[in-house]
């Protein structure tokens, strides 16, 4: 069953032949992926201002109001269940769990009495499009390989190939990838020549540090790609760490072929405490904390000293505690207590990158710490015309109504348009999660 449920997915046998079904033109990989729930919900985590030691609060968020509400006790129980506790699945712990998308972790730990068909059906067809999504990751690592671009698997794709029983049981909404920025070009020439399109958005290096692109595969699947050349968007993270670093401790990935590698866990730690903070506001998302507690949870002594001395030496030590101690709370991880000990004894400066724990930043905030983190004027200049005056190609594409003698004047139309949203800061709320 498991044989012909792959064979249809992929739209043919696994030996090459065509399908005889008359039922093969139903995609269930089309299916399967109009149901799967990638809609992310708002970043509400609440700003903080507090010293390393108080920096994780009554669970699940630093808001004191909040600590006896039904969605607390529900997140509790869903973190017990998937800490292994004999707690019964509640309705209200499935839809909490597929709110921070750790569904098929709860479907994955229950026994035969607890069958769930809902459950099951999101997990077989999360198989199903498994088996398409990988299909199409050999590929593209085979086409990087032979151009000799040398790429790292980033964050959800990753994870799940390195740290999961299963890859599908990791969802991930898109696939990410980082390379080194001086083959930008070259691979997004490579990225157009293997059907894949960019979505029209500016051509930016300092405001951004990523581009997206879609591929509508044979399958039926679209998968979306978000190519990076620094690890983060803000200016104060994206160059915490080189690409050369991340490359010299990278791993191979096996499955997906010889020129697949991702991050090292000592890196992949880092990476996932970084990025909750840095581009999601502090969001309070399970996922992202079970990536942690599963990372933080296979550091070997030595990695556990390595890890210690990267947050340190890259001043990112309140952020990292931050993201373990929030996962060690709700998922007991072992020996976070102790690392995160280990960073709040190297705290005694203050770290810029403390600031952004807590969420809260207007984007003129975060406007601001760019351009603290940037200390060249001709690089502050050209991160503001990133923002301000985006290349006339995309002007082109984004207004491409107006007539061309007004299109000049789409630049200021946007700048005045747009200034409300610089000024506004996501508002403190509770136990939302972002995608």
């Amino acid at each position: 069953v498991a044989r012909r449920v792959v064979e249809q997915a992929i739209g043919e046998k696994l030996d090459g032949s065509p399908l005889d079904d008359p039922n093969a033109g139903k995609n269930p990989a089309a299916v399967a992926l109009g149901k799967l729930d990638t809609k992310g919900a708002s970043r509400n985590a609440p700003r903080v201002r507090r010293p390393l030691r108080r920096m994780v609060a009554t669970f699940p968020v630093d808001n004191p109001g909040l600590a006896h509400s039904p969605a607390v006790s529900v997140l509790e129980a869903v973190c017990a269940r998937l800490r292994g506790e004999p707690v019964p699945v509640s309705a209200p712990m499935l839809d909490a769990a597929r709110k921070h998308r750790v569904h098929l972790l709860l479907a994955d730990s229950l026994s035969p009495r607890e069958r769930d068909p809902g459950l099951e059906t999101d997990l077989r067809n999360q198989a199903i499009l498994d088996v398409v999504r990988e299909r199409e990751l050999r590929r593209l690592v085979e086409a990087f390989s032979a151009a000799g671009i040398e790429t790292l698997l980033f964050k959800g794709a990753g994870l799940a190939y390195t740290l999961y029983r299963s890859p599908h049981l990791r969802p991930r909404a898109d696939l990410d990838v980082l390379i080194r920025a001086e083959r930008l070009a070259d691979t997004d020439r490579l990225l157009a020549s293997e059907g894949w399109t960019r979505a029209a958005e500016p051509d930016a290096m300092l405001a951004s540090a990523q581009r997206h692109y879609r591929r509508h595969s044979a399958s039926g699947l679209t998968e979306p790609l978000d190519l990076h050349w620094r690890i983060a968007n803000p200016r104060l993270f994206a160059d915490a760490i080189a690409f050369e670093e991340l490359w010299a401790r990278a791993i191979p990935v096996p499955i997906l072929g010889s020129g697949a590698r991702t991050l090292s866990h000592i890196d992949a730690l880092f990476a996932a405490c970084l990025h909750r903070v840095a581009h999601h506001d502090d969001a309070i998302d399970l996922l992202w904390l079970w990536d942690i507690h599963l990372l933080a949870s296979r550091l070997s002594a030595d990695e556990t000293a390595a890890f210690i001395d990267l947050a340190a030496r890259t001043r990112m030590r309140a952020v990292c505690v931050r993201g373990l101690a929030l996962a060690a709370e709700r998922f007991h991880t072992p020996g976070a207590a102790a690392l995160v000990g280990a960073l709040e004894e190297q705290s005694a400066t203050p770290e810029p990158s403390a600031r952004f724990v807590g969420g809260g930043l207007s984007l003129l905030e975060l406007l601001y710490a760019d351009l603290a983190a940037t200390p060249a004027w001709r690089a502050r200049i050209t991160l503001v015309r990133e923002h301000l005056f985006p290349s006339l190609l995309y002007m082109q594409s984004a207004y491409a109504r107006w007539p061309a003698g007004l299109r000049p004047l789409a630049y200021a139309y946007r700048i005045v348009h747009g200034a409300p949203a610089w000024f506004h800061r996501p508002a403190p709320g509770g136990d939302e999660c972002g995608e």
